[in-house]
């Protein structure tokens, strides 16, 4: 087992050090772990149930997979899937990096905290890498991760890395992230706060599904979808002004709204949820202008109701 491990990890960090475009991806009926899809910049993988909005101007790098088909992973031979990798040009001679792994955790007898920490201490065991922080414990996009900070020195610097992972329907699935900086990658990391997965939400975000209802049921005009899912799908996003009675008056806070979304993506009706009566209408202006990609349901766009949540903030004096 040790040797298929320390495969997997090796092959993962061949990707990281290396300093680069999106098409749609195949819908697939019956779908293993190593087919996924890129739909609308959003990658989803059906049977391993999650999705992951790729970041705004990065590039799907398709060469270092190999692969024939968009979406699909390469498998390696520790066993595991290179799931995507993602590139960010940058000023410097290398790029910013995000490689999305998966590995069958069902006959492995490690908890997550104890894979992260043996992955990151394979990552400093080899290239002069150094451990900035062992496996610790966060929650992005409401589900626990464990996370591992270390750094590759480079002339002039060091990169910054980070591996991010959960364990989900039996399979330990991580993220590997390479920044310029540790601010740098702070945002990347944060971009897991996006991400979707298929029990908690339903169906996948920007997952064509090929299937068809029942004689006889009628297809539905609207569906219902979380914040999180109606944000990945947002395109044109305007910021509201602030009140000038509202900021002599010292008011901040949140306005929460519920939003009916048509099938073109326009913003059709918008109700006050929650929220100050004196920011109210500044947040109604604002995201009656927001545009959404349409949501796909079985293969056809659909009217959605959602959750949006407008956010005021004073500068401190």
């Amino acid at each position: 087992m040790r040797i298929g491990w320390v495969r997997f990890f090796v092959i993962v960090v061949l990707f990281a050090p290396l300093a680069c475009a999106q098409v749609a991806g195949t819908v697939i009926n019956k779908p293993g772990p190593e087919q996924g899809a890129i739909v609308s910049n959003i990658y989803a993988n059906e049977f391993l149930g999650f999705s992951f909005p790729i970041p705004d101007g990065w590039e799907v790098n398709r060469e270092i997979l190999g692969t024939e088909r968009e979406g699909e992973a390469k498998r390696t031979p520790g066993g595991g899937l290179e799931l995507l990798v993602v590139d960010q040009h940058t000023a410097k001679p290398f790029r910013n990096r995000i490689v999305v792994s998966a590995l069958d955790a069902t006959s492995m007898s490690a908890t997550t905290q104890e894979y992260v920490s043996k992955f990151a201490k394979v990552q400093v065991n080899r290239d002069g890498r150094e451990l900035v922080r062992d496996a610790f414990d966060v929650e992005l996009a409401g589900k626990h991760f464990f996370r591992a900070d270390y750094k590759q020195p480079i002339p002039g610097g060091a990169l910054a890395e980070a591996f991010v992972c959960t364990k989900f329907r039996g399979y330990f699935i991580g993220w590997t992230f390479v920044a310029g900086s540790p601010e740098e990658l702070e945002g990347l990391v944060n971009s897991l706060q996006r991400l979707a997965f298929r029990d908690e939400l339903g169906p996948m975000p920007g997952r064509i599904i090929i299937s068809h209802p029942p004689a006889g049921t009628a297809f539905p005009r609207r569906v219902r979808v979380s914040q999180r899912v109606s944000e990945s799908f947002l395109t044109t996003k305007v910021v509201p002004e602030y009140p000038d009675d509202a900021k002599q008056a010292r008011i901040q806070g949140s306005v929460v709204l519920k939003a009916e979304i048509n099938k073109n993506g326009d913003v059709e009706d918008l109700t006050v949820v929650s929220g100050h009566p004196m920011l109210a209408p500044a947040a109604i202006e604002a995201v009656k202008q927001w545009k959404y990609r349409p949501y796909l349901l079985n293969g056809q766009p659909v009217a959605v109701e959602t959750q949006v949540t407008v956010a005021f903030q004073l500068s401190p004096r």
